[in-house]
């Protein structure tokens, strides 16, 4: 359904995943932050699905044109260098929000985040930031920061889909993330699932169960997104 749209993070060319049905113009935007496996085949499924209900998608490329991590290479190898810089971790992701914002079929004041895994923390780094999204959901995210988000920055809502049996976001993450959401004076929820564990939609695990990563259904972000950019 989609195409591959080439875009800038200053000298580095990424390669995102662009995906609508329609060539109407003020589309409602979702920008689609992946996991450590980049653009892969299965979350460009995920934007195909949401183009079909009336949005203009991106998948953002977090590592550069042509560069899609797989085994045997490690998740947290391919995504140290992002965690540990979290400004140029975000310099990364404002680039696709400027991409998908530029595109004449989008609504630049409709526009809306998700994120799995890494693309997870990746949207809640954007809505620390002030980024001008409708609201941000982060499913299965890493929750911690360097760069706690300041009173009254955070303009998108946001919706936390956690997994209570997630060893990568313990619980006591969990708990300090509340208390940034609210000394920052954000508008947030979280939802726990009980039994979950990390990469419960199966996004990031390459269709194998793991003692980290298993699936668990959940329909919480649809509606999330037709409540911020309807």
């Amino acid at each position: 359904m989609g195409t591959m749209v080439s875009y800038q993070d200053d000298s580095q060319t990424l390669e995102g995943y662009l995906a609508l049905t329609s060539s109407a113009t003020k589309l409602p935007g979702v920008l689609v932050v992946p996991t450590w496996l980049n653009v892969s085949e299965s979350i460009c499924v995920r934007a195909d699905r949401l183009a079909a209900l009336g949005y203009i998608v991106l998948v953002a490329d977090l590592f550069g044109a042509g560069i899609r991590p797989k085994p045997p290479q490690l998740p947290q190898t391919v995504v140290a260098s992002l965690l540990k810089y979290r400004l140029q971790f975000r310099q990364r992701l404002f680039a696709a929000l400027k991409a998908l914002q530029s595109r004449p079929e989008c609504d630049f004041d409709r526009i809306a985040a998700i994120g799995y895994c890494l693309g997870g923390c990746g949207v809640l780094e954007l809505a620390r930031a002030g980024a001008p999204l409708q609201g941000v959901v982060s499913l299965h995210g890493i929750l911690n920061t360097p760069l706690p988000a300041q009173p009254e920055t955070v303009k998108a809502k946001i919706l936390v889909l956690h997994g209570d049996a997630d060893p990568l976001a313990p619980f006591d993450e969990l708990a300090t993330f509340r208390e940034e959401m609210r000394a920052a004076q954000a508008n947030w929820q979280v939802n726990i699932y009980g039994a979950a564990r990390h990469s419960f939609t199966g996004e990031g695990i390459l269709d194998q169960e793991t003692t980290e990563a298993a699936f668990h259904p959940q329909s919480e972000t649809l509606a999330f997104l037709e409540e911020v950019v309807r």
